[in-house]
């Protein structure tokens, strides 16, 4: 079943690069003078800073308007959407952004959609770990890309298991074919991530993956209901040409009890 678009709020489906962009702090001590049985000494308490700004000016723009659309997620006038394949590379990515400290999106705010094609009917029987690295994705990608749609419905054991909406989207391959056309093997997953984003009829997909936006863009021949955008671009989208202040413009070190 697809996903339906609430009325009047735009549909997205976030990318990792634009959550792990969202964690604005990182973790450092803080020395901190004490007086303890009639000594005064110095100890050092666990804490938090802002990062550092990111190198370039494009990417620290991008970061600049996520504060926004971190508000916009919560007061519903834009709806964030992740998925199975999403989940898969943020837990083979670093532990920080399992609900870190100062990440912008939580977990509350982002719904879930289903995958255009669930990978795991296709690679039963395999170890947990062989879905969260990314290699195994691309080549799972270039299987999809090899099938003949015609040739699917003959498959009856697999066939007659997919839900509806799983075998639309196998019977229309040509839209995986025609995103992965222009890109290199690497951005199959973030072709993926695109085409789900279609099948559910979500409006966006946010990225701040630059060259996949690049070679997408670069593809005249692409006509798609959903549009790939970076956080600029989807402001602009939007009509908000404002931006948020970043909730850690304080640069000085803090505990986690300031």
């Amino acid at each position: 079943m697809r996903t339906q678009k609430p009325e009047n709020a735009a549909t997205v489906l976030i990318d990792l690069s634009v959550r792990r962009r969202g964690v604005l702090t990182q973790g450092t001590w803080i020395e901190k003078k004490i007086r303890w049985a009639g000594r005064d000494l110095t100890t050092r308490i666990a804490g938090w800073e802002p990062k550092p700004n990111a190198e370039g000016a494009w990417l620290q723009e991008q970061i600049g308007c996520l504060p926004t659309i971190a508000r916009l997620a919560m007061e519903s006038t834009i709806l964030l959407y992740t998925y199975s394949e999403l989940e898969f590379e943020e837990w083979n990515g670093r532990p920080e952004m399992m609900e870190a400290f100062g990440g912008l999106f939580s977990r509350k705010l982002i719904k879930k959609c289903p995958a255009a094609v669930n990978r795991p009917r296709f690679r039963k029987n395999v170890d947990f770990q062989y879905y969260l690295k990314r290699e195994n994705m691309i080549e799972f990608c270039c299987f999809l890309l090899e099938l003949e749609p015609s040739v699917l419905p003959q498959a009856t054991e697999l066939w007659t298991t997919l839900p509806d909406f799983e075998r639309d989207n196998l019977l229309q391959l040509g839209q995986f074919e025609s995103v992965c056309r222009s890109l290199a093997k690497g951005h199959y997953p973030d072709a993926f991530h695109f085409w789900t984003a279609e099948t559910n009829r979500l409006n966006y997909f946010l990225t701040m993956d630059r060259k996949f936006l690049r070679a997408l863009s670069g593809d005249r021949s692409l006509h798609f209901r959903s549009q790939a955008v970076s956080p600029t671009e989807f402001l602009s989208a939007l009509g908000i040409s404002e931006r948020d202040p970043s909730p850690c413009a304080d640069s000085r070190p803090r505990t986690y009890y300031e």
